[in-house]
């Protein structure tokens, strides 16, 4: 079985984790309209990391407060963008009261969290009435397209136990009492950016990538070894864009899961 996510020190990978992430067009505008995002909202970044996403909605929104559990990614964030809000803090025991914030959302965060339950439950007590909570993830359909697992097969296995399929995402928000769930497809959104089999070879964007933290030494060799024969074969060009149609006609790069927190 793979390790537990929380075994991840990710305040070793603070420093580099901007290596391969940035704040993608298409998930910023989606964000924004899934949850009615005005000049008056004032909303949580919950898992900010290095504040990437924090700093894009802070550019249309009164507000945004960035949390995260790792120490390191939040002294990243603070560097980056000193003007913003960043808390250290435990996202499944956010230290807020409640009806805090007017709109809440995560990026690529809860297959991070052990207790997805309490994470979502925890949203909607912070989240006035009214509000929208948004989760950005990847389906299991659009984990099974990336080209990335035709060279770390064994992450791909990792990868599926660990996130949530998104009718899952969708029940823990009902459960929670969201209503009005929605999924937006995200077709040109990346997990990384500027993702080629090449990059690949770089220990440090590996690093960066919290799926390499589950896999052995071997696989990792055997993925490289591949990806380095099929770039000299020029196989790796064909591999990339045969996925990347798959991706952008018919799966999409990934969703996001959202609900509403009604009045009552």
């Amino acid at each position: 079985m793979p390790k537990d996510s929380t075994s991840i020190d990710y305040n070793r990978i603070s420093p580099i984790y901007d290596t391969s992430r940035v704040a993608n067009a298409e998930t910023i505008e989606k964000l924004i309209r899934v949850l009615h995002v005005d000049c008056d909202s004032v909303i949580l970044d919950m898992g900010c990391g290095t504040g990437n996403y924090t700093a894009a909605l802070q550019q249309v929104t009164r507000g945004v407060i960035g949390i995260d559990v790792s120490s390191g990614m939040i002294e990243q964030a603070r560097v980056k963008f000193p003007a913003l809000h960043f808390i250290c803090g435990d996202v499944t025991r956010l230290p807020f009261g409640s009806q805090t914030f007017g709109a809440a959302f995560a990026v690529q965060v809860l297959h991070h969290v052990k207790e997805k339950k309490l994470f979502i439950t925890e949203a909607y007590r912070v989240v006035r009435k009214g509000a929208w909570i948004a989760i950005h993830a990847c389906s299991h359909q659009q984990m099974r397209a990336f080209w990335f697992y035709h060279y770390f097969s064994k992450g791909l296995e990792v990868d599926l136990a660990r996130m949530p399929d998104s009718g899952d995402i969708a029940s823990l928000l009902r459960r929670a009492g969201f209503s009005d769930i929605g999924i937006e497809i995200c077709y040109s959104d990346v997990v990384v950016a500027n993702e080629t089999p090449q990059r690949y070879l770089d220990k440090n964007y590996r690093g960066s990538i919290s799926t390499f933290a589950f896999l052995s030494e071997e696989d990792v060799e055997l993925g490289c070894k591949k990806i380095q024969e099929d770039i000299t074969s020029g196989a790796a060009e064909s591999i990339v864009q045969q996925s990347e149609a798959k991706v952008a006609n018919e799966t999409g790069g990934s969703s996001i899961v959202y609900g509403l927190k009604k009045d009552f």
